[in-house]
Formats: C-alpha cells, structure tokens, sequence
C-alpha cells in the first residue's frame, strides 16, 4: 500500500486547541463577584475572567510604555552639559572594545 504525500493545512482559529489552566480555593467572594459580573457581561466565568486577566497585560503594557516614555524623555531634557570630544568618543570606544577581550 502507498502512502500519499502529506499535505500542509492551515487550521482556522476556532478549531485550534487552546490550553487551560485550574484555579483551585478562590475565596467564595471572589467567585461570586466574578461570576455577577460575567452575568452583567453575558459571558461565562470562563470568558470573564479570561477579559479581565488579558485586561491586566494591556495595563501592564500601558504603564510600561508610559514610563518608559516619562524615563527618555527626562534623559532628553537632562542631556550632556557638553557634547562628548573626538578625544572622549575615542577613549570610550577604546574601553569598549578593550572590554569584549
């Protein structure tokens, strides 16, 4: 018998597996507060609180980047007292390359 030649194909999102996680001993409060508020959502807990942990990542992401952005911008304003000689931008260099040895 021969086999035929195995083709590539490209899964669609939806039937992809995804993995899963258990949360094991969430305070009974916690699991009533999420589970009213996938209710006012019309998700499941599941869905809610899939939202709300991608949630933090965005948060995350914002607040980095803001302070990220607050740090440039204050090592912009603060800038050298002076513009670095040849002779200085040499002798760094030099350091540099004498430090990767």
């Amino acid at each position: 018998m021969k086999s035929l030649p195995c083709k590539t194909r490209v899964v669609p999102l939806w039937l992809r597996r995804m993995a899963s996680i258990t949360l094991k001993s969430i305070p009974m409060e916690l699991h009533a507060q999420l589970k009213n508020e996938a209710a006012a959502n019309f998700r499941s807990i599941t869905q809610e609180a899939m939202s709300r942990l991608e949630r933090t990542f965005q948060i995350d992401a914002a607040l980095t980047t803001k302070r990220d952005q607050q740090w440039i911008d204050e090592a912009i304003a603060s800038g050298p007292a002076t513009a670095l000689t040849k002779k200085e931008m040499d002798a760094i260099r030099d350091r540099v390359l004498r430090g990767k040895k």
